[in-house]
Formats: C-alpha cells, structure tokens, sequence
C-alpha cells in the first residue's frame, strides 16, 4: 500500500492530538477513509517528528479506518509528503533537507514562488495591484504618495488566513503596527460584488488541481470588517463553475499556463472585483484547506477524488 504522509507545523509529539477542531478532524477522516479504499495509506506528521540522520519520520498518526480510532505510530518512510506546512523560512530549510529523500507535493519551488505575494504580483503585474515593500513607517511614509486610493492595504508577505493584514486610511499611520517585511497596496473597493454572482464585499477563491478548477466559493466578511477570510469570521458559499465570470478565463489560463512546469500543483487563486467590474489577484495559495462542510459533501468529495488521482501518479 502507498504511504503518503501529510506534513504540518509545530508540535510537541508529547502533548500532540491529532486535531483540536472537530469539523476538521471529520473531512480528514473521510480522506483517509477514501485513501484507503484507493490503496493508499495516509499519515500525518510535523516536521520536527522528522529524523533527519536516519531520514525517516520518528512519529506520525494514523487514523485506523470508519468507526476507528487515531493512533500514533513510528519510524514511517513514506513515498510521497504533501506539504501543508506554513510559510517560514526555518521551514523551509528543514522541508529542503527531507525533500533530499522524499518527493514533494507541491514542488517545493512552486510553494516558494506561489506563497510569496510580492513576486507574485510581479509575475502578474496586468492583474495585481502595484506592492510596495516596507520595514518600517518611513517607508511607509515615503510610499503613500505613489498610492491612490484612501485607504490602504498592509499585509506581511507570507501570512495566510488574512493574519496580520491592515487596512487603514492614509491619515492613521499612527494606529499602523507591523514588524520585517511588509506589502502596502492600494486598497480594492469590492462593495459592488462579483459580477451575475453576489453584490457586497468579497473575495472568490478557485482551487485547483493541476490545470482542473476543482472547486470555487465566495468568502464574505462578517459585519464590521473587510476580512473575508473564514479565520476571522468570512461567510463561506459555494460558486458552481459554470457561474464564474468569463472575465477569469484569460487570468486563469495565463496562470497556468505560466505554472506548467509543475504539472502536480494543487492551489488557489484569490481575486476581487473593483467597482467597475475588473477581477483583480489578491493572492495565490500552495495549501487550499481539506476542511468542507456537511452541505459542502459534493464538492470535498470530487476535490478528494482529484487528490487522489495526484497522489497515485
């Protein structure tokens, strides 16, 4: 049986437990379920559980089948890692070292490329808006001129979940908090919604699965914020593709086309729509979440069968 181990974040091994949240412990047990009955057995294992002498994962947990239990096993040698690790550059030097022995999904390159938003506004300058990088409030200060909107956009550059993201008028330097490196971006005004989908605040995500838009939703924030991520409160719905704006087309076929030499990508794109309509790239994603809802069944399960397919080849 093929073994592929799920590689996540910190963790004491000592005090670890599969999962602190129940609603995503139920999707991951169904795709271990599935993976099963396709031949294939998953783990799942932090980076520091990595035995980087002997090349081999010390521990990882193993979810026992329907009904069963999580259990805790050691020594796995897996023929594939996919890669659901944070954005760090201490995890990126440890991921390299294992990837000397073990493949990668995604590539570790694409991950890099993908995660970090300032190079990828700048590989997507016609659908980005212009990033500025800032360490401190003197750059700060020096660059707010270039912007044009009254509002701006400060987000740290590998950040997800819309952790650490500002936004504030030009006149309120004084409440700005950041630290390292940041974007400052001119401030995208969503409230007329996407076109023929929804009207309010927004961001569209498409997943994807090599070239196959597997999935899209619409995240929209709670009321008093401009976050639509679903860490800090965002509605989640469901887009069927066929509702898409045409206007994504030529975006998301450049995008592709500019990724083929990674032909096993799994990722995200996010977009947002100004007040003319214009679908913009927020940020791209190497790590689209397992999590679905009950409601969601369909779509987890045509999005798992994908995985799937990934994974045998």
């Amino acid at each position: 049986m093929k073994k592929v181990m799920i590689l996540f974040g910190r963790s004491d091994w000592e005090k670890a437990k599969p999962f602190d949240n129940k609603d995503y412990q139920y999707s991951y047990e169904y795709f271990y379920d599935l993976c099963r009955e396709n031949g294939i057995q998953m783990y799942r294992a932090s980076y520091q559980w990595y035995d980087y002498e002997k090349n081999l994962f010390k521990y990882a947990w193993i979810y026992e089948g329907s009904g069963g239990k999580w259990r805790k096993v050691e020594n796995i040698e897996p023929d594939l890692v996919y890669d659901k690790t944070k954005s760090r550059a201490e995890v990126y030097y440890k991921k390299e070292l294992i990837a000397q022995t073990y493949p990668f999904i995604n590539d570790l390159n694409f991950t890099k490329i993908v995660d970090d938003k300032f190079v990828t506004s700048l590989i997507f300058p016609q659908w980005s808006k212009k990033s500025y990088l800032i360490k401190t409030k003197a750059d700060l200060e020096k660059i707010l001129p270039k912007l044009k909107t009254a509002k701006v956009v400060i987000k740290p550059l590998s950040e997800s979940g819309g952790k650490g993201v500002q936004l504030l008028e030009k006149t309120e330097l004084e409440k700005v908090e950041f630290s390292g490196e940041n974007l400052v971006q001119e401030f995208i005004d969503s409230a007329k919604g996407v076109p023929g989908v929804s009207v309010g605040m927004h961001d569209l995500r498409l997943v994807f699965v090599g070239e196959k838009l597997s999935y899209a939703y619409l995240r929209e924030p709670k009321v008093g914020s401009f976050l639509a991520n679903l860490a800090q409160g965002g509605k989640l719905t469901i887009v069927p593709v066929e509702n898409l704006p045409k206007a994504l087309a030529p975006i998301v076929e450049f995008i592709n086309e500019t990724f083929s030499s990674f032909p096993d990508r799994i990722f995200a794109i996010d977009f947002m729509f100004d007040e003319t309509g214009q679908p913009w790239i927020v940020e791209l994603n190497s790590m689209p979440g397992l999590f679905f809802s009950p409601e969601e069944k369909p779509y987890m399960i045509e999005m798992y069968q994908e995985l799937l397919k990934v994974f045998k080849k």
